[in-house]
């Protein structure tokens, strides 16, 4: 049986304006009011109008990382040159010019080099935008960066972890709820979270470059889907992947997010922050 790859997920510019479903974090989800660095970031094409948008996190007042196939338009890897980055909890309450005014802009933006999915698992999928100004100018309230994880941090806290105890924290914009009756269709731009664990490091998806996680939103736990591309995978407040893609459709496929705590990434981010670079804390997680 063919599997189905697809990236978890740039939401339409009909999502942007309210139309088509886009689904992220499900089932047994919570408001994030925690995780103030986690942002909600909207890239335009070269004639203004919105593309699609993606999640992502702070780990400055000025860097902000996200996933390579958010940063950029088209299959070929070419990469935005604007975006603004709303950083709301609950964006479509609070911004009423959404998409087209409020957040902070970015007018310098960096893909570690994503062209698509048929490379997997080395699908070089990470993004940076570096804010035109600290976030501070528009969020005078953000006081909390994201840590990025250490080179091999992953695998020393699998070991740690053995099982369903190697437990992870997820948050992103755009859900749509399914549950039973209840199901709903709707785009939200709030910002959620929930627990999730790692499955594994290795194997045909994920080969050292991704982090297998469990999607299953049951025992209390939730699932990554569509519409949180980009978004940290939390243990703490250390970013060690961002959301990439899900095998086999949907919310009932298995998720991948492309892990940071590489050398090679870090070295990119390292570079591509420039004057920032200092800024950024690290953290091992094990």
């Amino acid at each position: 049986m063919r599997k189905t790859v697809t990236t978890v997920a740039l939401a339409s510019a009909l999502v942007l304006a309210g139309g088509t479903a886009a689904q992220a974090i499900t089932g047994n989800f919570t408001d994030d009011h925690e995780h103030e660095y986690v942002g909600l970031a909207v890239f335009y094409n070269p004639d203004g109008t919105a593309s699609h948008r993606c999640s992502g996190s702070l780990l400055t007042d000025r860097v902000f990382l996200t996933a390579g196939h958010c940063v950029t338009l088209d299959d070929e890897g070419t990469v935005a040159t604007s975006a603004r980055v709303y950083f709301e909890q609950d964006v479509q309450a609070d911004v009423p010019g959404y998409p087209e005014s409020g957040g902070a802009t970015s007018h310098e933006i960096y893909s570690y080099g994503y062209e698509g999915l048929d490379e997997i698992p080395e699908t070089r999928d990470a993004g940076l935008l570096l804010l035109d100004a600290p976030v501070q100018t528009v969020y005078p309230g953000i006081d909390e960066y994201a840590s990025l994880a250490t080179a091999g941090a992953l695998e020393r806290y699998k070991a740690a972890h053995p099982g369903n105890s190697a437990t992870t924290t997820i948050s992103g914009y755009g859900v749509q709820e399914s549950n039973g009756s209840r199901t709903k269709t709707v785009a939200y731009r709030e910002r959620l979270t929930a627990q999730s664990f790692i499955i594994g490091l290795n194997g045909t998806n994920a080969g050292g470059y991704n982090v297998k996680l469990s999607t299953n939103p049951g025992d209390g736990r939730g699932g990554t889907c569509f519409g949180d591309s980009g978004g940290p995978i939390l243990i703490g407040d250390t970013v060690t992947a961002v959301n990439s893609f899900v095998v086999n459709g949907a919310c009932a496929g298995t998720g991948f997010a492309y892990r940071t705590d590489t050398a090679d990434v870090i070295a990119f981010i390292l570079a591509k922050a420039g004057s920032e670079a200092g800024e950024i804390q690290f953290d091992d997680v094990a």
